[in-house]
């Protein structure tokens, strides 16, 4: 009897050693996935200037706010790719509407790269999307990523500026710059853009710079902002008419959510990659211990 007690703490222990590395260098890698089944909202205000289509003017030292909300498709999403749903709507104080987007993209749960299928789609139109776009991947680096802007439909360089602390974390400062880029046309009355003439189609540009604060360990966005500008443009290609120019940034709130996010983020990780396979690795030893000990003593007796 104390033969079989022995060979099976032996056993037990060998099986634990040998599954601490596995878990730790095996296990953990192929479980380190962003979740499906996400809801995240945000909120960014800001003030700045939008066009007022009433009465045809400016309006200057407009209180403005973003509100995003993000959810996961379940159902569209698998073992590999995550399919995420986001709206995001600009509003005044007032709770006007000043504009809106939303998105649907398709992306690789370990790589946060976007994946073209799922129905992804910009506004409802068919858009194919590259790089990130609402998550950096896990253990993000020191370096330029290409993160996509849905106004622009287009992806550009995220690049890597700073380290700094927020909420306690410490935190890798990213910016982009998207330049002018001509996001459609519209009708409008020539004294908007310089003309005399009644009304005149004219150029519709986008650009912006976004900066993100991100927790390398598992790529959550604590902060983000972005300094937006609409406007409409002369033949001659001139900036003449300001439809949003607006700097939102996180408010404290959503930084918090954020932060917490990732702390429960790291936490998981931790776990997964460290005291797991270090808990397995010494449960191992003491249980081989206590059945080599068992096994001399039935030799000796």
């Amino acid at each position: 009897m104390r033969r079989i007690a022995s060979l099976v703490l032996l056993a037990l222990g060998v099986a634990l050693i040998v599954a601490a590395p596995m878990l730790r260098f095996y296990v953990y890698p192929n479980l380190a996935k962003t979740p499906i089944n996400q809801y995240a909202e945000s909120i960014a205000p800001g003030t700045g200037t939008v066009f007022d289509p009433v009465t045809l003017t400016e309006r200057h030292d407009v209180a403005l706010v973003a509100h995003r909300r993000l959810r996961g498709d379940v159902v569209a999403s698998s073992d590999n790719v995550g399919v995420w749903d986001e709206s995001v709507v600009l509003s005044d104080g007032s709770g006007k509407m000043v504009n809106t987007t939303v998105d649907r993209v398709a992306w690789d749960r370990k790589t946060a790269e976007a994946v073209n299928c799922c129905g992804e789609a910009v506004d409802g139109v068919p858009t194919k999307h590259k790089g990130l776009s609402y998550k950096f991947p896990f253990n993000t680096k020191k370096t330029t990523y290409q993160f996509f802007d849905t106004t622009a439909k287009a992806a550009s360089a995220m690049v890597y500026k700073s380290q700094e602390r927020i909420k306690g974390l410490t935190v890798y400062r990213f910016q982009q710059r998207v330049e002018p880029v001509q996001i459609g046309v519209l009708e409008v009355p020539g004294n908007l853009v310089g003309s005399t003439e009644a009304s005149v189609v004219s150029p519709r540009f986008y650009d912006n710079t976004r900066t993100v604060w991100v927790e390398p360990r598992t790529g959550v966005i604590i902060k983000g902002q972005e300094q937006q500008h609409q406007v409409l443009r002369d033949a001659s290609g001139a900036d003449k008419t300001t439809l949003v120019g607006v700097t939102l940034t996180f408010n404290d709130l959503t930084q918090t959510r954020q932060a917490n996010l990732a702390k429960k983020g790291i936490r998981d990780i931790r776990n997964a990659s460290l005291y797991g396979p270090l808990a397995a690795l010494i449960v191992g030893l003491i249980l081989t211990g206590l059945g080599a000990a068992v096994l001399r003593r039935r030799d000796a007796a």
